[in-house]
């Protein structure tokens, strides 16, 4: 018998898709429908090319959905209709994993770390007066400290390092990791906390002074299924096909 975790996740998903499903169901191509991805923002590069290697390799369709993990993991527990979440924060995938939705425990797929960024390369020291001055008035680029991963990562460098009371005031807080990489590629931010991936993957966007790891928690990506369709997507993410383009897009091995 299926518990209730289940049979509410199945009420839920039922309601968020029923309308296109009736849809997809009088064209007869429901059995065709692509495997939907929930994915951290900062994943795009390596998970766009990804789904391109799957599909070659396995006919199936991969359609990807990007936005910070917080909003994603508060989608899928509101009945969004994914089949893989991919979180880049430990916290988030447990709170998906106490709501009691996913068809298997999560997985580890890779690992990241932070760099201060900035779209012209002199370096920065790591000094409220080096980075205020460097700023020129501006503001620092970095996700929402409250929720978004990097946020939350970022606020504890910041804090490890006897800089985020100063700072604080000066922060552009944006929704997703990707949005604070676009306002310094754009030089709307002089300067930015990011991921150091971000930055190999997009020109113009330098890194100005590496973040030491142990100024905050571990950055932790793990993918887990939320329906069965999801399985062996989750399983390629995680085996050597996955992990070979993570690294080639800038990412740690887990």
């Amino acid at each position: 018998m299926k518990n209730l975790f289940d049979i509410m996740s199945q009420i839920r998903r039922i309601a968020w898709v029923g309308g296109a499903c009736v849809v997809l169901f009088g064209a007869g191509l429901c059995a065709a429908q692509p495997i939907d991805i929930f994915a951290a923002a900062s994943m795009k590069p390596a998970l766009d090319a990804i789904a391109l290697k799957y599909a070659r390799e396995t006919g199936q369709a991969l359609r990807l959905s990007y936005a910070a993990s917080s909003v994603l993991a508060r989608q899928i527990d509101q009945g969004a209709p994914a089949d893989v979440f991919v979180s880049a924060s430990s916290d988030w995938m447990r709170y998906v994993h106490d709501a009691g939705v996913l068809s298997q425990p999560a997985c580890m797929i890779a690992s990241n770390r932070l760099v201060l960024a900035s779209g012209t390369p002199a370096a920065v020291t790591l000094d409220l007066d080096d980075i205020m001055t460097r700023l020129q008035g501006g503001r620092l680029a970095v996700p929402l400290i409250s929720s978004v991963p990097l946020g939350i990562y970022a606020a504890q460098a910041l804090t490890t390092l006897g800089l985020l009371q100063g700072l604080r005031p000066h922060l552009a807080q944006q929704d997703n990791a990707r949005a604070s990489l676009i306002s310094v590629l754009r030089q709307e931010s002089p300067l930015g906390l990011l991921y150091a991936s971000d930055v190999r993957s997009v020109p113009g966007v330098f890194v100005v002074a590496d973040i030491v790891a142990e100024t905050h928690d571990p950055v932790r990506y793990l993918a887990a299924s939320v329906t069965a369709r999801g399985e062996a997507v989750v399983a390629y993410l995680a085996g050597p096909k996955g992990r070979e383009v993570f690294v080639a897009y800038g990412f740690l091995a887990p």
